[in-house]
């Protein structure tokens, strides 16, 4: 339902009261930014290491290469990583382990990306409908009345048929 409320009026309306809901998912999609911890990243390099083709090497450049993966990537979240390791392995083509972590940001950036703006997009919709609920209690606390429209409309200098455009019930 979120997805086809937007900004500019194209979908259905936010349903009103639903700024707090709205701000409290885009808080679990921000608190799904967290990075992975060091165990749980090392695991998912292990199993990537596995399911691709190893490269010729020393084991202490294959620790190097691992720990160096484990920190430029320690500002991914596990599934995030998990997601894109994934994709690395099913990617066309020979996939040799990565040796830098630019080979598995491919995958990971449009992921992390995503999220963020799914957050900063819930975040605008609470704001939104935050203001609307305003809107509508400002409008329930002074309605406007047959008499008051016009009151208005003499204020304003309109002609009677410019009034008869805007309210056409009969002036009274």
């Amino acid at each position: 339902m979120l997805d086809s409320c937007v900004p500019h009026g194209y979908g259905l309306p936010i349903p009103a009261g639903a700024g707090e809901g709205l701000r409290a998912a885009a808080m679990v999609h921000a608190d799904a930014l967290a990075p992975s911890p060091k165990d749980d990243c090392q695991r998912v390099l292990q199993a990537l290491r596995s399911g691709t083709i190893l490269r010729d090497e020393h084991p202490l450049e294959a620790e190097a290469t691992m720990k160096l993966l484990r920190v430029h990537l320690a500002d991914v979240p596990l599934d995030i990583l998990e997601t894109a390791c994934r994709a690395y392995c099913n990617a066309p083509g020979r996939r040799f382990f990565p040796r830098s972590a630019g080979e598995l940001r491919a995958f990971i950036n449009p992921l992390l990306h995503q999220r963020k703006a799914r957050a900063s997009y819930l975040m605008r919709l609470a704001e939104q409908a935050d203001r609307e609920d305003a809107r509508a209690a400002e409008l329930a606390a002074d309605p406007v009345r047959p008499g008051d429209i016009a009151k208005i409309l003499a204020e304003a200098r309109l002609s009677h048929r410019m009034a008869a455009m805007i309210d056409p019930r009969p002036a009274v």
